[in-house]
């Protein structure tokens, strides 16, 4: 592949990148293109959670959210396809069970979930699954007013539910329980890509490594008295007006991320060799940062350094006590 002649500048060659009309400035560095948003690797795998997609309780926390966020009572839709055609009039049978295809055809009718993918339903389908006693009925096996009960606490037997008298499965019990936990609901709601402060939850291995990580950068900050967000904020086109222009080719280049405290995956790897060089960071040690604080396919320095750079008398509070307590006497 050609390598793109430096922007501006005649000299110095720069890599070969993908994408179409990558502009590239006088240092040689690249503007974030959409090659950044695949070009961090999540591995090894046991530092990262799957797919959403794949996950029960991810797929339950965004319908909750969404449903939260639109005021809409799922029972409202999930509710009137429990019913059968008589004398061409339709008759609720509340029995609480629908199939299959009946269930997608009312979620689609919500306008909440027509994005779900056919894994996600299967997946939220085997979970509420159930063994009907009647053959006759066999399809219609997927118990949705617990599914309402799980997720917005309004069922047909809600008053029963409250009360007492009509308990729901354990299975059932331990998934809501896991749903509606206040440290799930935080990590999930952080998590999201347009949170000023999202931050991308990793497995307990995951999340263990990269503790280890944080302490060793704050340290290295504390040592050489250096700044994150000066060095990293060199980068960011809303506060440098050299890299101000990058902001007017997105016509002819896609930028990943134009909002405030967010820099491309190249200018990450630069401020991060700057920033802790000297750390010998592996390539999978910079992933995994990068995907912690990963939004929209750019990296959040600003949530970054809120993290790793609190300021130095908090670091020397952390790091030398010792020396602080003796100031003070």
């Amino acid at each position: 592949m050609q390598a793109y002649r430096t922007w501006g500048s005649t000299t110095g060659d720069v890599s070969p990148r993908i994408g179409r009309d990558v502009r590239v400035t006088r240092d040689g560095s690249m503007m974030a293109c959409l090659a950044d948003r695949a070009s961090m690797s999540f591995q090894p795998e046991e530092w990262y959670r799957k797919d959403p997609g794949s996950d029960i309780l991810q797929i339950l926390a965004y319908m909750k959210y969404r449903l939260q966020s639109r005021s809409i009572i799922l029972l409202d839709f999930l509710g009137p396809a429990d019913s059968v055609s008589s004398a061409g009039r339709r008759i609720l049978r509340r029995s609480g069970f629908l199939s299959r295809v009946a269930l997608r055809q009312a979620l689609e009718a919500s306008a909440c979930f027509g994005d779900l993918s056919q894994t996600a339903f299967d997946l939220l389908a085997d979970a509420f699954s159930e063994e009907r006693e009647k053959k006759e009925m066999a399809d219609q096996c997927v118990n949705y007013e617990v599914l309402c009960e799980i997720l917005t606490g309004v069922s047909y037997q809600s008053q029963a539910y409250r009360a007492g008298t009509l308990v729901l499965a354990p299975k059932y019990e331990d998934l809501k329980a896991r749903l509606h936990s206040e440290e799930y609901q935080g990590a999930f709601t952080t998590s999201f890509e347009d949170f000023p402060l999202a931050r991308q939850p990793l497995t307990v291995e995951g999340e263990r490594k990269f503790a280890a990580l944080r302490s060793g950068i704050m340290h290295e900050i504390f040592s050489s008295r250096i700044s994150a967000r000066e060095l990293l904020g060199d980068f960011d086109p809303h506060l440098n007006s050299s890299v101000s222009w990058m902001k007017k080719l997105t016509a002819r280049t896609p930028m990943i991320n134009m909002s405030p405290g967010c820099i491309s995956r190249s200018q990450y790897l630069r401020g991060m060799y700057r920033l802790a060089g000297r750390m010998a960071l592996t390539e999978e040690e910079l992933n995994l940062i990068f995907n912690k604080y990963k939004k929209n396919g750019a990296f959040n320095y600003y949530a970054f350094c809120r993290d790793v750079d609190p300021g130095f008398d908090e670091l020397q509070a952390i790091f030398a006590p010792s020396m602080t307590s003796h100031e003070r006497e």
